[in-house]
C-alpha cells in the first residue's frame, strides 16, 4: 500500500491521538502554507491520501483556479492552530456482531460485542514472518506482533525509539529482524532496524531527510531498500550496515518498493506518475513506465516479467500490467469509481490483491483480469494488505484502526485484530462468528435483542481463545449455544 492522504484526511484524528497519548508536538510554521494547498487539493476533488500532500499533486491542482473563495474557506481551517481544532477523540464503540441461530419459529435473537476503542490509529504497515506464525502490524510510535498460533498479542516493540507513526514494515528472510518506515510528511523520518526477540533496535539509518513510505528486504535479506518524501530510493547494505546505493530518478514522494522474487530487480513507485525498474547490483535503469496519475504501489509477478502498478488519481484509477523490458501495457484492470492504494501479487501467480478507498479489498486473476472477490467489512479506506508465505492468509490494515485476516482459498473473514486503546497492552481478536481472545474483557459490552441467556453467561460461552486459533488456521467455527 502506498498513498497520499495524511496531512488532511486524518490532521485532526492525528493530532487528537498525540493529545490523548500525551505526546503533543508543536505544528511546523511551514504546515499553514502546506494546508493552504491541501484546500486546492479538497476542492477539485483530488484523492489526498495518508502520507500527505504532494508536489506533483500541487502541480495538478495549480492549473485550476476556479472555486478560490472555497479554497480560501477551507485552508482558514486547516491553517487553525493545534489547540483550536477541538478536543481529543473519544473511545468510540465497535461493534461485532455474533452469529446466533433463531430457536424454532421464535423471534431471531441478535448479539453485538461492542468495544470501547480507541483513539482511533490508522493502520497501513503489515508483514508476515517468514514462517507465516506472526503479523507485523505498525501502530503509533510502536509495532505491535501478534502471535496468530496462540491467538494473541504477543509484543510491542519499538515503544520509545520510533517518534511518528510507522508508515512500512518488512520481516528479514530470517524472521529475526524488521525492518520499519517512519516519519510525517515535512518532518524527520527514518529506517529502523528491530530484532524481534529483545525488541531493541539493531540497524537505524539516517540517510533518510523526510518521512520513508516503504520499505522492502530483498529475498536473500542481504538488501535492505526504502523510499519516500525526500524523492531517493536508497539501498543498504545488512550485512555492512552501510549505503549501497542512492536512485535519484523519481521526481516526486517515492510511495512503493518492491524486490523481484528472484532478487535481480528492484521496482520503486511514486507520485511523479511513474513505476520505474532497476537492475540490483549494477543499479542500471531498465525501464520507466509512465502513468496518468500518481502510482502508489508497485509488485512483480512471480517470473519478474510482469510489474503490476497501482495508478490512483482524478483522471485514472487502475491496476496495470506492464512487461518489465518494454514497458509495453500487457493488461489493464479498471477499479472503477474507488482508488487503488497498493496491490500484492500472490507468489503462485493466480491471485492479485488491491486494498481500495471504498473500504474493501478486491481479488483479481491477474492471467485475465477478472474479478474474482470483493472482501468486504471494514468501514474506512483500506490502506495496505500482506499475504502469508503460503499464500493461505490475507492481512488488511484500514485507516478505521483494525487489522482483518481473510483464508485467501474462500475468500472470507478468519478475524479480526483490535488493539483497543493505543501504546497499551489491551488487545482483542474475534473470530466470526463471535468467538473472542482478549487481554482482559473490561472493554467489552454486550448489545442483545430477543436473548434469553442471561448477560453474566454470554462471556463463558464467547471467550474461547482455543476456537479463535482453530478460526485463525482455517478452521470454520460453529455458531455459539446461545438462547
Amino acid at each position: 500500500m502506498r498513498s497520499t492522504e495524511y496531512e488532511n484526511r486524518h490532521a485532526k484524528r492525528t493530532q487528537g491521538i498525540e493529545v490523548e497519548m500525551s505526546q503533543p508536538r508543536e505544528k511546523p510554521p511551514s504546515r499553514c502554507f502546506g494546508h493552504f494547498l491541501l484546500g486546492f487539493g479538497i476542492c477539485f476533488g483530488f484523492r489526498i491520501s495518508f502520507f500527505g500532500f504532494s508536489p506533483m499533486m500541487i502541480r495538478q491542482v495549480v492549473v485550476r483556479l476556479a472555486l478560490l473563495p472555497v479554497v480560501f474557506a477551507v485552508c482558514l481551517g486547516l491553517c487553525a492552530p493545534v489547540g483550536a481544532q477541538g478536543p481529543a477523540p473519544q473511545k468510540q464503540p465497535l461493534a461485532f456482531p455474533i452469529i446466533v441461530p433463531p430457536p424454532g419459529n421464535a423471534q431471531a435473537p441478535s448479539l453485538d460485542c461492542v468495544v470501547a476503542f480507541g483513539p482511533t490509529v490508522p493502520t497501513s504497515a503489515l508483514a508476515f514472518s517468514p514462517d507465516g506464525k506472526t503479523l507485523a502490524v505498525g501502530g503509533y510510535q510502536e509495532v505491535l506482533l501478534w502471535d496468530l498460533a496462540n491467538a494473541k498479542l504477543a509484543k510491542r516493540i519499538g515503544v520509545g525509539q520510533i517518534g511518528d507513526f510507522v508508515r512500512c514494515v518488512a520481516f528479514r528472510n530470517n524472521g529475526q529482524w524488521l525492518a520499519v518506515a517512519e516519519g510525517t510528511p515535512y518532518g524527520p523520518g527514518a529506517v529502523k532496524v528491530f530484532d524481534v526477540n529483545s525488541g531493541q533496535p539493531v540497524l537505524v539509518f539516517p540517510e533518510p531527510k523526510d518521512a520513508v513510505f516503504a520499505v522492502a528486504f530483498s529475498p536473500d535479506g542481504k538488501l535492505l531498500a526504502a523510499g519516500g518524501a525526500d524523492k531517493v530510493a536508497r539501498v543498504w547494505s545488512v550485512d555492512e550496515k552501510k549505503l549501497a546505493t542512492e536512485l535519484k530518478g523519481h521526481g516526486d514522494w517515492i510511495l512503493g518498493v518492491s524486490f523481484s522474487a528472484d532478487g535481480k530487480f528492484l521496482a520503486t513507485s511514486g507520485a511523479d506518475r511513474t513505476a520505474q525498474v532497476w537492475e540490483v547490483g549494477t543499479w542500471k535503469p531498465v525501464a520507466k513506465l509512465d502513468q496518468m496519475e500518481s502510482v502508489n504501489g508497485v509488485a512483480f509477478g512471480p517470473n519478474a516479467e510482469l510489474v503490476a502498478v497501482a495508478v490512483s488519481g482524478p483522471t485514472d484509477r487502475m491496476i496495470r500490467l506492464r512487461r518489465r523490458d518494454n514497458t509495453q501495457l500487457a493488461r489493464p484492470i479498471d477499479m472503477g469509481v474507488p482508488g487503488p492504494l497498493g496491490v500484492v501479487w500472490a507468489p503462485a501467480g493466480n491471485r492479485m490483491y488491491v486494498p481500495l478507498t471504498d473500504k474493501t479489498v478486491r481479488v483479481y486473476d491477474p492471467n485475465n483480469g477478472a474479478h474474482v472477490a470483493t472482501l468486504t467489512g471494514h468501514t474506512d479506506w483500506v490502506y495496505g494488505v500482506a499475504l502469508s508465505p503460503d499464500g493461505a492468509m490475507l492481512a488488511s490494515a484500514s485507516a478505521d484502526g483494525t487489522v482483518k485476516l481473510w483464508h485467501t482459498g474462500e475468500n472470507r473473514l478468519l478475524a479480526t485484530l483490535v488493539q483497543i486503546t493505543p501504546r497499551t497492552e489491551e488487545w482483542l481478536i474475534v473470530a466470526p462468528p463471535g468467538y473472542l481472545a482478549a487481554s482482559s474483557l473490561g472493554a467489552v459490552q454486550w448489545r442483545a435483542a430477543n436473548l434469553t441467556t442471561p448477560p453474566d453467561k454470554i462471556p463463558g460461552v464467547l471467550q474461547n481463545p482455543e476456537l479463535v486459533k482453530k478460526g485463525l488456521a482455517g478452521e470454520k467455527l460453529p455458531p455459539p449455544v446461545l438462547k
